[in-house]
């Protein structure tokens, strides 16, 4: 299924197959309020996507849904039973395959790419547009909700997807582990926003999330492209590699594009920047490379 895409479906690939038994789609759209320095806020969209949404989507929010509320940080992942009984009770299998499309924040609808990956779903696409084009292209929207008998999702959780702080403390004296920041460049060198206090993780590369996608759409960069971003930020040079950002989400996005590229010994911390820069003995580099 669109394997020369990765996990990319088009928009008009999705319109043909609306309807389809095998499929479940879901809304991830939020909204973005910068908060700094700490935690952006990530607004949910429920009522918009109440008001209208791809025929046949269900509706989940990064936060409300596919966070933790008793995490230790604000964009705790969601431990995988728990995601497997919020996609059972939607009445989702684990034998459907999964389309997700969002806003255009679309760090958020890859961090739901992650979080639905990481605890076991198998089959997760993302449309490779926004819903907002979805509209404008004059694709069917409705605002009737999908009633489907609640049912088991089986899966288990995929291990070494999420790092914890004393893993990543002991990587950046490991010459093989690389740590890589998908904040923007001006964040890496310890300007602009920061979560606490600013700076990188020592020893890390800049990969930020937005080098690795189309700005408009949310999909990935030509892979040719990718290659090229990864192999010149020095990623090449590790057997490892660990994602971070300010909270996971950023970095979920350099997540998606190294798993397409086929990258297999990838994680990510969860905590990120905001659970590092809270430890004050936890140290952290400011300046150019």
């Amino acid at each position: 299924m669109h394997s020369d895409d990765g996990p990319f479906v088009s928009s008009s690939w999705l319109e043909e197959h609306l309807g389809d038994p095998d499929l479940a789609i879901i809304d991830v759209r939020a909204g973005f309020r910068p908060q700094p320095p700490g935690p952006s806020d990530f607004y949910s969209m429920r009522d918009e996507y109440l008001k209208a949404h791809i025929p046949g989507a269900h509706y989940l929010h990064m936060v409300d849904d596919l966070s933790d509320p008793a995490g230790s940080f604000p964009f705790t992942a969601l431990p995988a039973a728990k995601v497997h009984d919020l996609l059972g009770a939607m009445g989702i299998s684990n034998d459907r395959t999964l389309i997700i499309y969002g806003s255009d924040m679309h760090v958020v609808t890859h961090r739901c790419w992650w979080s639905l990956r990481q605890a076991g779903a198998k089959k997760v696409y993302l449309m490779d547009d926004t819903y907002g084009q979805w509209q404008q292209d004059g694709r069917p929207v409705t605002d009737t909700l999908p009633n489907n008998p609640p049912c088991v999702f089986e899966a288990v959780e995929v291990p070494g997807w999420i790092t914890r702080k004393h893993e990543v403390a002991t990587a950046i004296d490991d010459p093989k582990v690389g740590l890589v920041n998908a904040l923007s460049l001006e964040q890496f060198e310890g300007l602009g926003q920061h979560y606490g206090r600013p700076g990188r993780i020592p020893g890390s590369i800049s990969v930020p999330a937005m080098s690795v996608i189309d700005p408009s759409t949310g999909a990935l960069r030509q892979r040719s492209e990718l290659e090229n971003v990864f192999r010149e930020a020095g990623a090449d040079d590790f057997e490892s590699l660990i994602t971070y950002c300010g909270g996971g989400i950023a970095a979920s996005t350099a997540f998606l594009a190294l798993n397409t590229l086929g990258y297999t010994n990838v994680s990510l911390y969860d905590g990120s920047l905001l659970e590092w820069t809270k430890d004050p003995e936890a140290p952290l580099e400011t300046g150019s490379e």
